[in-house]
C-alpha cells in the first residue's frame, strides 16, 4: 500500500510503530523511513537510504557536518593495503600514513623501498565516520581485501569485518564486528532506555541508557527520537541475545560509535 506522509502521520500509534520499520520507496523499492513532524515545525515526510540508481524520487540527504564533529576531506577509498581504525576520533584531520616497520626514520625522505625490491605497505588511520561513509558511498569498499587494524584485536579483512544491520542474526551472538546500516526508528523504553531499531523484530536494535540521550542529540544535533529515523549508524560491538531470541546491542558497552543524521 502507498501512503502519503501526512496520512501515515494519522496512523494509530502501534500500527505505524510497526510498518514504519518495513516501509520502502513506491518508486524504486529502496529502503525508507518515515518521520514524524518536529517541534521545530518541520512537517512528517518520507525518505529512503539509498534510492536505485536514477530514482525520480532522489534528494541529497545529507548535511555535510551530519556527523557531529565535522567531516575529514579525503578520498573515499583508501590507495593503502592496511586502514588503522582511530577510536580516538583522531587528532589529525589528514590522514596518517606510515612506512614499513624496520625502515630507518627519514623526515626528508619521500619514498623508500625496502631490500626485497617490494613497495612498503601503506597504513592510513581513518575514523569510524569515515569508514562509515565509505560504507554508505562505496560498495567496493565493502568488499575490499584491505586489511584492518583495531586496538586489542586481531587484524581482519574489511569485507569479513563490516556486517550490514539487515545481515545480523543471532549467529552473530559474541562475535566482535562492525556492524552498520540505516535505522527505521527509534523509540524510548519505560525506563528511559533509548531503543535504536534497524527493522522489524528479527532485526538487531541497539540500546542507549538514559543519561546518556542528552548527549547522543546535543553531538548530531538531534531534538527527539525522530531525528534518528533514517540515520545510519556503526558500532564496533559484540551483539548479546536476549531471552526472547531478539539480538541487540548495549552502546554503553560497545562505546565505539559514528552516526550520519538525514537532515
Amino acid at each position: 500500500m502507498i501512503y502519503a506522509a501526512v496520512d501515515f502521520a494519522r496512523l494509530p500509534p502501534e500500527e505505524l510503530a510497526r510498518k514504519r520499520q518495513f516501509l520502502q520507496c513506491s518508486e524504486c523499492g529502496g529502503p525508507a523511513f518515515f518521520r514524524k513532524a518536529s517541534r521545530g515545525g518541520r512537517a512528517a515526510c518520507f525518505g529512503a537510504r539509498p534510492h536505485a540508481p536514477n530514482c525520480e524520487l532522489a534528494a541529497p540527504e545529507y548535511d555535510p557536518n551530519a556527523d557531529g564533529r565535522g567531516e575529514d576531506q579525503e578520498q573515499l577509498l583508501n590507495p593503502g593495503n592496511r586502514i588503522v581504525v582511530d577510536l580516538n576520533y583522531g587528532a589529525a584531520r589528514q590522514p596518517v600514513v606510515r612506512e614499513e616497520d624496520g625502515l630507518p626514520q627519514n623526515r626528508d625522505r619521500r619514498g623508500r623501498y625496502g631490500e626485497e625490491g617490494g613497495r612498503p605497505q601503506a597504513r592510513m588511520q581513518r575514523r569510524l565516520s569515515s569508514l562509515l561513509r565509505n560504507l554508505i558511498e562505496m560498495p567496493e569498499f565493502r568488499q575490499s581485501d584491505q586489511i584492518l587494524e583495531i586496538e586489542g584485536c586481531p587484524e581482519i579483512l574489511v569485507r569479513d569485518f563490516f556486517v550490514p544491520l539487515l545481515e545480523v542474526t543471532t549467529d552473530h551472538e559474541g562475535q566482535f564486528r562492525g556492524y552498520w546500516g540505516m535505522l527505521s526508528d527509534a523509540r524510548r523504553g519505560h525506563d528511559g532506555t533509548l531503543w535504536l531499531n534497524s527493522g522489524g523484530r528479527d532485526a538487531i536494535s541497539f540500546c542507549l541508557d538514559e543519561h546518556l540521550v542528552t548527549p547522543l542529540y546535543d553531538r548530531y544535533g538531534i531534538e527527539d527520537e525522530e531525528g534518528l529515523a533514517g540515520a545510519y549508524i556503526l558500532v564496533l560491538g559484540t551483539p548479546s541475545v536476549s531471552q526472547r531470541n531478539k539480538v541487540y546491542c548495549d552502546l554503553a558497552i560497545n562505546e565505539h560509535m559514528a552516526m550520519r543524521v538525514a537532515r
